[in-house]
């Protein structure tokens, strides 16, 4: 009985084990924030303290966790804060944790390519700009968003044209014929800038920007301007284990910057024509001062008085955004997604133009034992309106030609300067010198059109074959295909002067393009005592690049029939309607590679990486075809050294160096163009072969070797940090055209000659100004100096771009090359000049031109940022600046010219001043002397914009709307708000040396939505 007895209570005892030590687990759940208590902060890693398994928080900081341990330890981590631990009491189960920045660990993980390494190990120059910086910033094309974030980088954009990508120099100009572009990766696949309209920056998970040889030499032939790593968003399991979906919307203005817009209206007009006396002009022709004028003057210049014609509320507008994106995210331990769409509807300031962009992506990676499998993928489909002859239409090649605005008065850019105050705007009033009414014709009757598709798509295998052992391959493609249509009506003004048949033009082509990555090899990791790391990677690498063009041009349009094939005539001898077609293969190249890369740390105190990469290239001679390209570098953590024990004040002090060798293939004039080609030509009468090109078997790389010593610095618990640069870049074998002797039949040759240097300093300087909680001011500042030296030009000879700029030894690239100006005689209003010798002369002579301390590629930039966070409202600003830039300003030539040539265009306000009586001070020549161009026409392209300014308020979520929506956000921001300068005009931002006509940057505002659910 006893034993039936104990055992049941032993049994009874058994059964309630479980439930006992149910009763002693506790559920904690909480919220994490930054250190200013304000913003949740999202991916947080919450465990028990010496337990593997926890939970991360959600977006909106969140975080539940299930704890068995009767006095638990929890651990809170995540990179760019400090980690922390607590102990909660008995009595809590809701914790609410601050955590502190770690400016050390911020940015830890750095995607520099081929491989993923911590800032601290990372051995390179670099700066990292996270995606949450980009978004809502309101332009097509991302690269423009880069102005003023990183040190060095300097964004050149040829237009306002929306979707248009910009000119990019790292470092200054390395090249005077080759490419100057950084290399951009994307997801481990090489992208053309022509890509960059259909990227969705919301997309973007960091932005880095490889500086120096340590980082840019694993990519070798490709990397002599730098690169450019953009990695996208990956999935997450989030805390309460569903499917995030966040949802955003942004409507916008945009408007162009007048404030330097002096263009004469009626009064200043009229009062001009009679200054300058000309009688084909009616300000003088009816002048009451004219002995010569008309019976009925007083009547007709009356009516001219009463019309005053604004040109930019006819030929501009103000053009409207509308964006909208959705995304959703999720997974578990082994499968995570990331899926976005969204749509961008913006429309440009200039009548005509715009872009509407679709645009979908899906990442997924996907972990089974030990394989690592990560599938990006992403869609675009664009539609992109350019007006005519601003001389950034698509090329060939995909996407838009730098530089632009042309000289033309079927640009309607050139008509806003063109146009007399006194016409009236009258679609049919056209005409020779109505530039208006001939503007607003081409407007109604002409259409430029490119619709894009583009595609990237990569795959990343990581298979572990020990826990030292990796597998890893990654495999890519870009696709672009562009379908261009152009259309003039046969019965518009600008149709009618059509070369063929003078009855309009309809353009089609069809442009693709297709790039091809594939990789793989080896890594090896091998971690020891005292936090020692050894890592080695050797790949393999095929880059293939392949395109083709073809399209044709139809004349003699039938007006029924509109904007279609259809509406071309047959072409015939008789009626001159005889169609052009073309085609060919515009990109048809191999690179082959093999890649080796070391990496030694000693913890976190030493660190010492090396590169090795051999290039094979199809473009160039089988003589020169491979070249092995390398870089060395280290890294010294100062800090962890014992004498730094007694500086307590100083938070981060780490020194860097490296030095190596790349080359650049982007010179050569063709992927053939070593080789002497042969063309089809007509030779008495039969088809016959001709040569084409002269070829060069001798034709080489571009080689560019560059130093590089950068300190990374941070006080006061890192509460000021920055980094400072000096480095030292030479490229030999520069890609010129070297002349011939004209008996050879060819004038020039494409060759590898002379030297030129880029050195200079970087320095960036961020501060915490305010740090406490409810409250957060911090301030950045990003400073660069490059002089920029050519060494030599393999000779006597002089390199001469455009006419008006020179390559000199001794002197910068792009350095101007003009007569000088000497102003105006004030006896007799002639225009002077100096002479080589520096004396003055009236006479104006082409050879009196001399080099000029001018330059196009600007010396000093940077930028200053303003954060401001105060509560749920936070606040943004980012001013950029360049100085010592000029380029030549043709609006500046033709509307400072009073001479018959111009006079027939409006002119600025300041030509007012212009020389009328011996005696007269003044910049501007009396009209009877022809207007040449010279060094006064070289103008101060310096500035300092307001280029962003953000407003953003978290508006709070009540418990029992936060059951459904994590979080609300709502948003202000503006682009290129306000601009100090000197230049005259709308804007002197561009991406080569001579200004003309380009379509305005303008100014955008926008506001809008976030929600995340």
């Amino acid at each position: 009985m006893r034993k039936t007895i104990a055992g049941r209570l032993i049994a009874l005892l058994m059964s309630a084990l479980p439930v006992l030590a149910s009763a002693q687990a506790r559920t904690f759940q909480g919220i994490v924030k930054d250190s200013a208590g304000v913003q949740p902060v999202a991916g947080v890693s919450v465990s028990v303290k010496g337990k593997g398994a926890g939970t991360t928080t959600g977006s909106d900081g969140k975080w539940m966790l299930r704890v068995t341990e009767p006095h638990p330890v929890l651990v809170f981590s995540f990179v760019g804060y400090k980690r922390q631990e607590v102990q909660p009491a008995d009595s809590s189960t809701f914790i609410t944790v601050r955590l502190a920045t770690d400016v050390a660990t911020l940015n830890a993980m750095v995607v520099t390519g081929y491989t993923t390494q911590s800032k601290v190990k990372t051995v390179g120059s670099l700066s990292t700009i996270p995606g949450t910086t980009l978004q809502n910033v309101p332009v097509a094309s991302f690269d423009v968003m880069l102005q003023g974030r990183v040190p060095g980088l300097y964004v050149g954009t040829p237009t306002g044209q929306p979707g248009e990508s910009g000119r990019i120099t790292l470092r200054g100009m390395g090249s005077i014929n080759g490419d100057v572009q950084p290399l951009y990766i994307l997801d481990g696949v090489q992208v053309s800038n022509s890509s960059f309209s259909g990227l969705n920056p919301d997309d973007f998970e960091s932005v880095v920007v490889l500086k120096d040889a340590a980082g840019t030499a694993q990519y070798g032939s490709r990397a002599a301007n730098g690169v450019i790593v953009i990695t996208t968003k990956k999935g997450r399991a989030w805390a309460d284990g569903k499917t995030k979906v966040e949802f955003k919307s942004y409507l916008g203005a945009s408007r162009v910057n007048s404030s330097k817009w002096d263009q004469m209206n009626t009064g200043q007009r009229l009062q001009f024509e009679e200054m300058i006396q000309d009688p084909n002009l009616p300000g003088w022709k009816y002048s009451p001062n004219n002995p010569a004028r008309p019976a009925g003057s007083d009547q007709l210049l009356d009516s001219l008085r009463k019309i005053n014609t604004d040109w930019r509320k006819y030929l501009l507008r103000t053009g409207l955004t509308q964006s909208d994106a959705l995304s959703l995210s999720g997974g578990n331990a082994n499968t995570n997604f990331y899926i976005s769409m969204a749509y961008l509807n913006q429309q440009g300031v200039a009548l005509n133009s715009g872009i509407e962009r679709y645009s979908l992506r899906g990442n997924v990676q996907h972990t089974s034992g030990r394989l690592k499998s990560t599938l990006s993928m992403g869609l675009v489909q664009s539609q992109i309106s350019y007006i005519q002859n601003e001389g950034v239409a698509p090329t060939a090649g995909g996407g838009a030609a730098a530089g632009g605005g042309g000289i033309s008065a079927n640009n309607p850019i050139a008509a806003l300067y063109f146009a007399l105050p006194y016409e009236k705007p009258d679609v049919n009033n056209t005409g020779v010198a109505n530039f208006g009414s001939d503007a607003l014709n081409e407007y109604a009757n002409s259409s430029l059109k490119d619709i894009q598709l583009k595609s990237v798509v990569s795959l990343n295998e990581v298979f572990r074959l020990t826990g030292e052992w990796q597998l890893t391959s990654t495999t890519g493609l870009e696709y672009q295909q562009d379908k261009i249509t152009d259309y003039l009506a046969p019965n518009s003004y600008f149709g009618q002067q059509v070369g063929n048949g003078n009855q309009g033009m309809y353009q089609d082509s069809l442009t693709t393009r297709y790039r091809l990555v594939a990789n793989g090899g080896v890594r090896y990791l091998h971690p020891w005592e005292g936090n020692n790391e050894i890592e080695v990677n050797l790949l393999e690498e095929a880059n293939r690049l392949y395109g083709t063009y073809f399209g044709f041009t139809g004349y003699g349009l039938v007006s029924q029939l509109g904007n279609t094939p259809s509406a071309i005539t047959q072409g015939t001898p008789a009626n001159n309607f005889i169609p052009n077609v073309a085609g060919s293969t515009i990109a048809n190249n191999l690179l082959i590679s093999s890649i080796a890369l070391f990496r030694y740390s000693m913890g976190s105190k030493y660190s010492v990486t090396a590169s090795l990469r051999r290039d094979g290239s199809s473009q160039v001679p089988a003589a020169n075809r491979y070249i092995n390209l390398w870089a060395v570098g280290g890294k010294w953590n100062i800090l962890a050294e014992h004498f730094m024990d007694r500086a307590p004040v100083v938070s981060t002090l780490r020194l860097r160096g490296s030095y190596g060798l790349t080359a650049n293939a982007g010179g050569f004039a063709s992927d053939y163009g070593y080789r002497s080609l042969y063309g089809v030509t007509n030779y008495g009468g039969a088809p016959a072969l001709a040569p084409q090109t002269p070829g060069n078997p001798a034709y080489n790389w571009e080689y560019n070797q560059a130093g590089d010593i950068g300190l990374e610095y941070g006080v006061l618990h890192n509460r000021i940090y920055g980094e400072l640069d000096i480095y030292n870049r030479v490229t030999n074998h520069l890609f010129v055209n070297k002349n011939l002797s004209l008996t050879s039949g060819w004038s020039n040759v494409a060759a590898n000659l002379g030297r030129v240097r880029n050195r200079g300093v970087e320095w960036e300087l961020n501060a915490d100004v305010v740090k406490r909680t409810g409250l957060t001011v911090t301030v950045g500042l990003n400073f660069a100096y490059n002089k920029n030296t050519v060494l030599s030009l393999g000779g006597d000879q002089q390199q001469f771009i455009d006419n008006i700029s020179i390559n000199r030894v001794g002197d910068p690239l792009g350095t101007f090359y003009a007569v000088r100006w000497a102003g105006v005689d004030p006896a007799t209003g002639a225009p002077r000049y100096l002479d080589k010798n520096g004396k003055v002369t009236t006479t104006y002579s082409a050879d009196n031109a001399v080099p000029l301390k001018a330059v196009w590629d600007p010396p000093y930039k940077g930028g200053v940022s303003l954060t401001v966070v105060c509560g749920r409202f936070e606040a943004s600003a980012l001013f950029s600046f360049i100085h010592g830039m000029s380029r030549l300003s043709y609006p500046y030539l033709y509307s400072h010219s009073a001479d018959p040539n111009y006079r027939v265009y409006n002119q600025s306000a300041d030509m007012l001043k212009v020389w009328q009586h011996p005696g007269d001070i003044t910049d501007f020549q009396a009209p009877a002397y022809p207007r040449q161009v010279n060094s006064s026409d070289v103008r101060s392209s310096d500035y300092v914009k307001l280029r962003n300014l953000s407003l953003n308020y978290n508006l709070p979520v009540s418990p029992g709307l936060g059951k459904h929506v994590r979080a609300i956000r709502v948003f202000a921001q503006g682009q290129n708000l306000f601009s100090w300068m000197k230049w005259k005009g709308f804007d002197p931002e561009d991406a080569n040396d001579i200004a003309q006509y380009e379509y305005p940057m303008p100014r955008t505002v926008t506001a809008g939505l976030n929600v995340s659910f």
